[in-house]
């Protein structure tokens, strides 16, 4: 695979969070550039030595995918930098027409302030979880607040969140490398905001089938005092690298309800196709897919959509 530049630059934290210490090196014939995976910074902390040896070293498909697809878990443990992302979605559904969603995130780092702090404009949802289970009872609200990394390091991370929605909400998170083309991520959130008192436990699971190519199957439970029993759900997406420009994600999930009986709130088969064009910052997504929602008590149906994705990105972690 060629990388590109964005992924190496960006996410030195989150290397060190999400391999062990014997990386996954890159088992493609050298090309034209890997210079880019060898850039050595002019600094000597010991940070940036530990970013230079698994810059040179962690040219893994994971890494792209999660940064090309924007995925919440490159972002979270970052300490400093900005990030700003704006999309909207153009849904047509067969039956029911169109629709559209408008959404803007970020996440700022406080200038003076520890790097660990973050000024942050968002939901308590992971977008790429939403995108995947959609009808789950994920909070989709954004608000305002502040995150505080209390630690990144090695395997496991631990945040805190405090919102003014109101709400806080702690986050730890485990990688725990099976093999060299294998690893597992643990990720435990529990929160409070108004009157719910919940869980959110995920379990994801990436392997690497060639430089082209990533499988991650993701498996959540949630438990909230706003509903009886649990909300739970899988998912397979394969990645596919087309380019440094251009990728596709398969997908398809189930996701359940335990109550007021055990069933399957939906069923989901997408393709989602992803493009950077004109500026760095711009990017375009089409997804065709059909779902078969259910409603408690009423009969399953058919839902056939498409959706046109316009997103602004600005990355600077």
């Amino acid at each position: 695979m060629r990388q590109g530049t964005k992924v190496h630059k960006l996410y030195p934290l989150l290397l060190l969070a999400t391999i062990s210490t014997s990386p996954l090196a890159a088992d493609s014939e050298q090309d034209e550039n890997e210079s880019l995976c060898e850039y050595e910074s002019p600094h000597n902390t010991m940070l940036d030595k530990a970013y230079d040896y698994l810059n040179t070293k962690m040219c893994e498909p994971a890494l792209w995918f999660d940064d090309f697809f924007v995925d919440e878990r490159v972002s979270e443990d970052a300490r400093a930098g900005t990030m700003v992302r704006w999309y909207n979605d153009f849904k047509y559904t067969e039956g029911e027409g169109f629709d559209y969603e408008t959404r803007l995130s970020a996440r700022v780092h406080i200038p003076k302030a520890t790097k660990r702090l973050k000024l942050v404009f968002d939901n308590d949802s992971d977008s790429k979880v939403a995108d995947l289970f959609p009808g789950s009872s994920d909070d989709t609200k954004n608000t305002l607040g502040l995150q505080y990394d209390w630690f990144v390091k090695g395997r496991s991370s631990l945040n805190f969140k405090v919102s003014l929605h109101p709400g806080i909400e702690a986050r730890y998170r485990y990688i725990y490398p099976v093999n060299d083309a294998t690893y597992a991520r643990i990720t435990q959130k529990v929160y409070q905001k108004k009157k719910e008192t919940g869980s959110n436990t995920s379990i994801d699971l990436d392997h690497r089938l060639n430089q082209n190519l990533l499988i991650r199957w993701n498996n959540f439970v949630k438990f909230s005092t706003e509903f009886d029993g649990s909300e739970l759900g899988t998912g397979i997406t394969l990645y596919q690298y087309l380019s440094d420009k251009r990728a596709l994600a398969y997908e398809a999930s189930l996701y359940g309800k335990t109550q007021p009986y055990r069933y399957l709130a939906n069923q989901r088969l997408a393709v989602r196709y992803r493009q950077n064009i004109l500026r760095k910052w711009f990017f375009y997504e089409i997804t065709p897919a059909i779902e078969w929602p259910k409603e408690e008590y009423e009969s399953r149906r058919d839902e056939a959509s498409i959706t046109l994705r316009l997103e602004v990105l600005f990355n600077n972690i």
